[in-house]
Order: structure tokens, then sequence, then C-alpha cells
């Protein structure tokens, strides 16, 4: 017990290095757009993107402890070199695909709105408006956003199972435990470690730039929000490719 409460211990610390360094520098460029291009994305809003991404990296820390505690050390090298950049890259991609879909949604809702104060009177333009507006806030919406937190915390899940160097510490002495529980608990811990401190970082340093970049650049508002979804597209391809390692 003693020596589990000291591996456990070990592994916490050496998750809090890694999340204070390393991780963020990793996962700002996969991060870093979604703060950019989600409408009303602050400080108060940032659990809404940092949650489930970092529900996914702890999902996928305890699963390559438990697996390196149940069939060794190998078989977490055959999940970095074989799935983690797919499903890190897919997930990447889809974040990009639902940033620009709702983008693209809002552009059309607004040339709409100025088409019909050109052809209608005001009470049926209030009428349009309210209408549409309900249409917007209805399943349709709310089905994007699951599936935007979906695809985020696959992000997260795909970003951990990628090992960094402190990791694959903590995976190879889960191995000589040789049980997924007790791999799957240093996996939990290095993974509480790391995302506790990159969670204040991106809930407050980054979602504050990014809100205060959005307001400086406010008349190019739709510009930088496709932009943005455009970026992690193309990163999600280039990652699923082999051409970026995270």
């Amino acid at each position: 017990m003693d020596s589990m409460t000291l591996g456990f211990s070990a592994a916490l610390f050496m998750g809090l290095a890694f999340g204070a360094g390393p991780c963020n520098i990793t996962c700002l460029p996969y991060l870093g757009p979604v703060f950019l291009a989600r409408e009303n994305s602050n400080m108060r809003t940032s659990w809404k993107t940092i949650i489930p991404f970092s529900l996914g990296r702890l999902t996928g820390y305890t699963l390559l402890g438990a697996v390196a505690g149940s069939v060794g050390l190998a078989a977490t090298k055959w999940i970095e070199e074989g799935i983690a950049a797919q499903v890190l890259g897919i997930a990447t991609i889809l974040v990009g695909i639902f940033m620009l879909r709702g983008t693209l949604f809002k552009a059309k809702s607004c040339s709409s709105h100025h088409l019909a104060t050109k052809q209608t009177g005001k009470a049926e333009v209030s009428k349009m408006i309210f209408t549409s507006q309900s249409e917007y806030k209805k399943q349709p919406v709310k089905k994007s956003t699951l599936y935007l937190s979906i695809s985020l915390f696959t992000m997260g899940t795909g970003m951990a199972l990628n090992p960094c160097i402190p990791l694959l510490s903590i995976l190879t002495v889960a191995a000589t435990m040789a049980t997924p529980a007790d791999g799957a608990r240093l996996g939990i811990a290095f993974g509480l470690g790391a995302i506790g401190v990159s969670t204040l970082f991106f809930g407050v340093a980054v979602a504050f730039f990014s809100q205060q970049i959005k307001a400086h650049l406010n008349e190019w508002g739709a510009g930088l929000e496709r932009a943005s979804g455009i970026m992690l597209i193309l990163l999600g391809s280039f990652t699923s490719l082999g051409w970026v390692q995270p």
C-alpha cells in the first residue's frame, strides 16, 4: 500500500511538471483555434471547451496505464505508432468542420435578415428574425454542440495516446506492476496532474487573450472564425498523415 501511494504521488507530480510546460505547448495549436472560433468564448464559458478535452485526455492516460499494466509496454507502443495520430487527426478535423458549420450558419442567417429588410416591412422582418432565432436555438444547434463536445473529448484522448517522455516513464512502471488496475491508477494520477495545470492555463490565459483578440478584431470576427476552422482541418489532416507530431 505504501509503495502504491508513493507511486501515485510521484505520477501526480510528474503530471504537474509536464502540465506546467511541454503539455501546454503541445496542446496550444489544437485548442487555441477552438477558443478563437467559438462564439462568446471567454473565461466564464471556457469550461465548455476545456472539460470535454480534459476528460478525453484523462481517459487516454488511464487507458494507456491499464494497457501497460495488463499486456506490457509493447502494446502502448503499438497504440502510439498505430491509431493515436489517426484518432487525434480525425477528431481535430471534425472540430474544425463543426466550427466552420457554425460560422456559415450565422453568415447565412445574417444574409437572410439583410435581404428581408430590403423586401419587407418592419413587422414582417421582426417576425422573421424571431422565427429564425427560435429555429437556431432548437435541436440542430444542441446536436451540433453535443457533436463538438464529443469531438473535443476524442481530440483529448488522441492527444493522450501520443505519450511524452514523462508518461513513458509512468507506463514503464505500470508494465512492471503487471496489473491493469495499478497501471490505470498511475495513468489517472499523471492525468490529473497534467490536466490540472493546463486547465488553468487555457481557462484563464488562453481564454482571456482569445477574447481580447476577437474584441480588437471584431470587424473581421467571421473571417477569424472561419480561418480557425480551416486551420484545425488542415492541422488534423497533417496529423493523420504523420506530417505533424503532437
